[in-house]
């Protein structure tokens, strides 16, 4: 969703904000389609079409979620985007 991207975007770049504080869910398909959540803390790039960010499984892996899996999105615990309330 071009809608996410630019909202991520304008959170990582605004000096006012603190990127740390994002919280998003999103549908991860790996775990029996359930959703899931990533901590602003753990994203390292917001590519064009997905979200990098560094897991630490047996050893230290990049994953990438498309925007399009994204459900909702919080800045310091308050809802500032959600996929049900357009």
């Amino acid at each position: 969703m071009r809608t996410t991207h630019r909202i991520l975007l304008r959170i990582w770049y605004d000096p006012a904000c603190d990127f740390s504080k994002v919280v998003i869910g999103y549908l991860n398909r790996g775990v029996g389609s359930t959703c899931s959540t990533i901590h602003g803390s753990e994203i390292t790039r917001l590519e064009n079409r997905y979200i990098v960010l560094k897991r630490q499984f047996a050893y230290e892996e990049e994953v990438y979620i498309p925007y399009h899996r994204i459900w909702w999105i919080t800045y310091d615990t308050r809802m500032i985007w959600s996929r049900t309330q357009r």
